[in-house]
């Protein structure tokens, strides 16, 4: 992906090969039914998705390809970003009149300079021991009781403990991180942190999911798969100023498209649910 990119060809990027993989009869069946969920930026373009393909914007181009529209049966979206609209020019602040730390925060993300970048100039050592005081301090309940135990020092040390889910995690995601970039950089295509009088500082998207575009998009189509739509924030979610304009979407979709909706907070949670409340969100997800 390029940091170039427009919003709408920074979307493209990640959703043309999605739908030639979820139209490709080889792998699945015309009719079967799908559930699909994404989290965050997933959130965002799973729901980019619906709309897409409500409104055929995606063509088919392979023999092996559908031209019917993949039966997404159910909908999740869990602690999405997007659906708020982006503050009115009078309502942000500028960034000359940030604290420093946030100036800084908004100069690296103009340059468009990622949290992988980051890790990356670290080197090997150095990066892994980084990804895992990050996550030991993030999600200390995926640790072993040993883990529990190691001091912030032991991670400065590098010392070595038993693998556990913390350090599976931690190995995971410093390989993708150092890997070469690409989707990362439509982050900042797709993306604005903004710091607003009335909302404080947030992260928007630059095309909104919410504003009945979702709504306009289904109603459109007169024979979608879609039976159910859910949206998930946690009650300690970073995302979750987006939960009003969530609410008020899924309503207009159940009251002019006749498809069930809602909108759920998952206790004892934060952004990343799954792994704070993985019962709960493992329930949200099976459940109608």
């Amino acid at each position: 992906c390029n940091s170039k990119f427009s919003p709408s060809r920074a979307i493209d990027f990640f959703l043309d090969p999605f739908d030639q993989l979820l139209r490709d009869t080889t792998i699945f069946e015309k009719d079967e039914p799908l559930w699909l969920c994404g989290h965050s930026l997933g959130g965002y373009l799973a729901g980019k998705y619906a709309i897409r393909i409500h409104d055929n914007q995606i063509t088919t181009s392979s023999k092996h390809r559908s031209a019917v529209i993949p039966n997404i049966t159910k909908l999740i979206l869990a602690s999405p970003v997007g659906f708020q609209p982006l503050p009115s020019p009078h309502e942000r602040i500028e960034s000359s009149h940030l604290n420093p730390a946030l100036r800084l925060v908004d100069a690296l993300w103009s340059a468009n300079f990622t949290p992988q970048a980051l890790v990356r100039m670290m080197g090997s050592s150095r990066g892994q021991r980084a990804v895992k005081r990050a996550l030991h301090g993030r999600i200390p309940h995926l640790s072993s009781e040993q883990q529990q135990s190691t001091t912030s020092s032991d991670l400065e040390e590098g010392k070595d403990y038993p693998s556990s889910e913390l350090d599976l995690l931690a190995q995971y995601l410093y390989h993708i991180s150092v890997a070469p970039a690409s989707g990362e950089y439509a982050m900042n295509s797709l993306l604005e942190p903004v710091a607003s009088k009335g909302s404080g500082v947030g992260v928007y998207a630059r095309e909104p999911l919410g504003g009945g575009s979702m709504a306009g998009s289904i109603s459109r189509q007169s024979s979608s798969p879609l039976e159910s739509i859910k949206v998930l924030f946690g009650d300690k979610d970073w995302m979750q100023f987006h939960e009003p304009a969530a609410r008020k979407e899924m309503l207009s979709i159940e009251s002019t498209c006749g498809i069930k909706t809602a909108v759920h907070i998952i206790p004892e949670a934060g952004h990343h649910m799954y792994l704070d409340n993985s019962p709960c969100f493992g329930r949200h997800i099976l459940e109608d």
